[in-house]
C-alpha cells in the first residue's frame, strides 16, 4: 500500500518465535512501542516482556520508527528509525527477566480474564451490581497477593490490572445508582 507521495503507507512486518507466527500490518511511522503492543494482543507476551530481533540486531529503542527516520514538524525533531521494510522477518524472543516474573504474569493474565467474564455478566445483567463488586473485591485480593520481587514490569502489569478491575466495579455502581442497564 503506497500514499500519493510513494511512501508506503504500511508495511507488513512477520513476527516469528516462542510457538507464534503472526504477521502485522502497520504504519512505518510507528514506534517500536507501537509494535510491541500489536505484538501483545496477538500473542499475549506482555510489551515489557518482549525482545525483538531484527537483522540480526536487538530493537530496544522503544521511541524508534519503524522505517525510515522521519523529520516530525509538530515536535520540530528527527525521529531515528530502524529501517525495516515489507516481509521483514522479526524474531520473538522473551527478556532475562520473563522466566522469573513468569508465575505472576500467569496469574495476572488469569486474573483479567476473570474480571473481562465479571464484566461480560454486568453488561448482560447476569450478575446482579453486589455480586459484581463482591467478586471484584475477591480479585483485588489476589491480585494484591501476586509478588513483583522487585520487578518494574510486574509491579506495571499488576497495576493495571488494579485499575481495569476498578474500572468494572466503578460502572457496576454507576449503574446500581442510576438503577439502569450498562
Amino acid at each position: 500500500m503506497t500514499s500519493d507521495s510513494g511512501v508506503s503507507s504500511s508495511v507488513l512486518l512477520r513476527i516469528a518465535g516462542l510457538g507464534h507466527h503472526v504477521e502485522l500490518e502497520i504504519s512505518p511511522t510507528a514506534t517500536l512501542a507501537d509494535l510491541k503492543d500489536e505484538v501483545h494482543k496477538q500473542t499475549g507476551v506482555p510489551a515489557s516482556y518482549q525482545r525483538l530481533v531484527a537483522k540480526q540486531k536487538k530493537m530496544e529503542d522503544d521511541s524508534l520508527v519503524l522505517g525510515l527516520s522521519i523529520f516530525d514538524e509538530s515536535s520540530n525533531e528527527e525521529k531515528v528509525g530502524i529501517g525495516l521494510e515489507t516481509r521483514t522477518k522479526i524474531l520473538l524472543l522473551h527478556s532475562p527477566r520473563y522466566a522469573q516474573d513468569k508465575g505472576g504474569i500467569e496469574t495476572l493474565t488469569n486474573l483479567n480474564k476473570e474480571i473481562d467474564k465479571i464484566d461480560e455478566g454486568r453488561r448482560s445483567r447476569e450478575m446482579e451490581d453486589k455480586v459484581v463488586q463482591e467478586l471484584i473485591i475477591q480479585i483485588c485480593c489476589k491480585i494484591d497477593c501476586v509478588e513483583t520481587n522487585g520487578s518494574d514490569a510486574l509491579r506495571k502489569m499488576r497495576k493495571q490490572t488494579i485499575q481495569k478491575a476498578e474500572k468494572v466495579a466503578q460502572k457496576s455502581a454507576e449503574a446500581n445508582k442510576r438503577g439502569v442497564d450498562p
